[in-house]
């Protein structure tokens, strides 16, 4: 699998973008990783996840890296901090720009996992990219609205009160050490997100863009969420499908993926895009969404 490797410059901040493949001239998908993450939650070094199922089918594949994740020299644990408004207004931006120079398209396919889906759809909402052709989310919610024991340990308790004292404590959230994932998260990000995990209105805490009244003005491309019958708490099917309400799309799909909608298992948020078996289940379903021009 080739890799070609690029460093974003947004601002202050430096992003980065891995392009798989040699589709040059193909059509263009870029993906968006979650928290906790990097972009390697699409791909794996020896050519599987979702990112190389997609340059299989034909398309010119980038995966971008926010600051401080993945191949970056300077880590959040550094002292890096960004705040989500940085993402969604100069680094977002920043990315989109440089696929579009790097490939020499316009139009764009864009997909993302989990809270990725959230600030890609804030991006839209702001700048009203009318040159995303489709755009499609594993996992994406941005409140989250269900009760019972699973919010409270994993969200109230373990997002909220723990997050909240060890972000104080060592200047960022410590995700690693905390057992939450795979990357550390800067404070600003943790902070601005919580402000969106509980409240009903979305707002920007830091200028007070309203992003719901911005997607009354922008014809949102098509739009395709899915996620796992198995995802109890940080993609349940309910604040997913609110999500979905929130962009106000009049092109939009959605699937839960599980057995009971004939599905070989039922996949839970991680493995929705990292099971072995998702090439030959639901990812398929992404392609036929992508090539769908009607």
């Amino acid at each position: 699998m080739e890799i070609k490797r690029y460093e974003v410059q947004a601002g202050k901040y430096t992003a980065h973008l891995t392009r798989l493949g040699k589709n040059e001239g193909g059509e263009v998908v870029v993906l968006f990783h979650g928290y906790f993450e990097d972009g390697r939650i699409f791909y794996s070094q020896s050519g599987k996840g979702f990112a190389p199922f997609l340059m299989q089918h034909g398309y010119d594949v980038f995966v971008a890296d926010f600051p401080g994740k993945s191949m970056a020299d300077y880590r959040i644990a550094d002292g890096l901090d960004y705040s989500q408004n940085d993402i969604i207004t100069q680094i977002i931006p920043a990315i989109m720009a440089q696929v579009r120079e790097v490939s020499g398209a316009s139009l764009l396919h864009v997909g993302a996992h989990s809270w990725g889906g959230v600030v890609v759809m804030a991006y839209m909402s702001r700048f009203k990219d009318e040159n995303i052709q489709r755009f499609f989310s594993f996992g994406a919610k941005r409140r989250i609205g269900r009760v019972g024991w699973r919010k409270w340990v994993y969200i109230d308790f373990g997002w909220h009160y723990l997050g909240k004292r060890m972000t104080n404590k060592y200047g960022f959230l410590p995700s690693q050490k905390m057992r939450m994932g795979n990357e550390d998260e800067p404070k600003s990000y943790y902070v601005e997100t919580t402000a969106w995990i509980y409240n009903h209105q979305w707002i920007d805490p830091k200028d007070g863009y309203n992003y719901l009244e911005g997607f009354n003005n922008y014809a949102a491309p098509p739009s395709f969420f899915i996620t796992g019958a198995k995802d109890k708490i940080l993609g349940h099917p309910k604040d997913v499908q609110a999500l979905m309400h929130e962009m106000q799309s009049n092109t939009v799909k959605y699937s839960t993926i599980g057995t009971s909608n004939g599905h070989l298992h039922n996949y839970d948020h991680i493995n929705l895009l990292t099971h072995k078996d998702a090439p030959n289940d639901h990812f398929k379903l992404i392609v036929a969404f992508l090539q769908d021009k009607g």
